[in-house]
């Protein structure tokens, strides 16, 4: 499959899921219900009130999230020069649960609607959480000036079971009554998703993308050895920060809107390594924020029908895809060793 082919793949299968996740749910929509809706405004109050209050910012958070574990999980594969690197597995996003939910410790109860400022004060609490598990880990898997990635890969796991139990603790002392909808939050959900929380991650997440998109190259070279790099004056130093910065903003707003959520990071950039060829990797980075959307969109509307009227966290949808993928990896390094 050549490269333009893989990235019409891509826009096609997202269009059709976009469309299936506003058409389908609890009081389905015709299609031409649903067409003369979003471009005419023309239906009943009712039918205009779903679509536009609930499933249209429910659909384009589960797009920004999916952007965001997709090009995070890419990021820190490339960084690492690991292709199982994840936020989750790093324990990077049970850091940034960490440092959300001990705001809202602080703050005394939890609130789904923020001013401004305690949005921002949110993403920075959460930015501590994400620099602070990913600073532990760097600390205890360098040795003798060298990433030992195994470690890296093995701390991150404890990493993250550790600030995961500091995340059970402190959401038990929040307010009795709102610990159930942190408890939902944090096992993966955007159903309570509003305009609001929409716009609060577009003006991270947007400018983050831009960034990445125009300095994507950089991203690339890093694949190479630091000494390579360092002959050609290239900083790999500045380089590798300025991207680690980059993905802990990715998985502090997806964090943020819709909790832990595993996975993603792991499966998108392995697929879409399958569909674009190495040596042209034009386009790549468009088909990986349509994989992640597409992907983010299927298991939402999955969670959501399955077992309506109750939904199934995002996070064990993910698990369900995830968890075979864990296995095919182990099942194919051993078949190398054994060769």
């Amino acid at each position: 499959m050549r490269n333009y082919q893989a990235l019409l793949l891509s826009i096609g299968m997202f269009i059709v899921l976009f469309f299936v996740a506003l058409k389908v749910g609890t009081i389905s929509m015709s299609i031409s219900e649903l067409f003369n809706l979003l471009f005419f405004q023309k239906g009943t109050k009712e039918a205009s009130l779903i679509l536009f209050a609930f499933r249209l910012p429910r659909v384009l958070s589960a797009c920004l999230v999916g952007i965001c574990l997709s090009v995070s999980g890419d990021i820190l594969q490339k960084i690492t020069r690991n292709t199982i690197a994840d936020s989750g597995i790093l324990g990077v996003s049970s850091g940034v649960a960490f440092g959300a939910v001990f705001y809202f410790f602080l703050l005394g109860n939890y609130q789904t609607s923020l001013s401004a400022f305690q949005s921002i004060s949110l993403m920075s609490f959460g930015l501590i959480g994400a620099f602070s598990a990913l600073s532990l880990n760097l600390i205890l898997s360098i040795s003798h000036r060298k990433l030992s990635m195994f470690r890296f890969i093995l701390n991150g796991i404890g990493i993250g079971s550790g600030f995961s139990a500091l995340v059970t603790f402190f959401s038990l002392k929040i307010n009795a009554d709102d610990y159930s909808r942190v408890n939902t939050w944090l096992q993966g959900s955007i159903s309570q998703v509003n305009w609001e929380k929409v716009v609060d991650m577009g003006a991270w997440v947007l400018p983050s993308l831009t960034l990445l998109f125009i300095f994507y190259p950089k991203l690339s070279l890093l694949r190479f050895s630091d000494t390579h790099l360092e002959t050609i004056g290239f900083s790999t130093t500045f380089w590798r920060v300025f991207f680690i910065v980059l993905a802990a903003i990715f998985i502090c707003a997806s964090v943020l809107t819709a909790g832990t959520i595993g996975f993603v990071g792991l499966l998108v950039p392995a697929l879409t390594r399958l569909m674009f060829f190495k040596k042209q990797q034009k386009g790549y980075l468009y088909g990986l924020c349509f994989n992640g959307m597409t992907l983010l969109l299927f298991c939402d509307l999955c969670s959501k029908m399955l077992f309506t009227p109750n939904e199934l966290p995002l996070n064990a949808m993910m698990g369900l895809l995830g968890i075979p993928y864990l296995f095919y990896l182990f099942l194919g390094q051993r078949k190398e060793q054994q060769k």
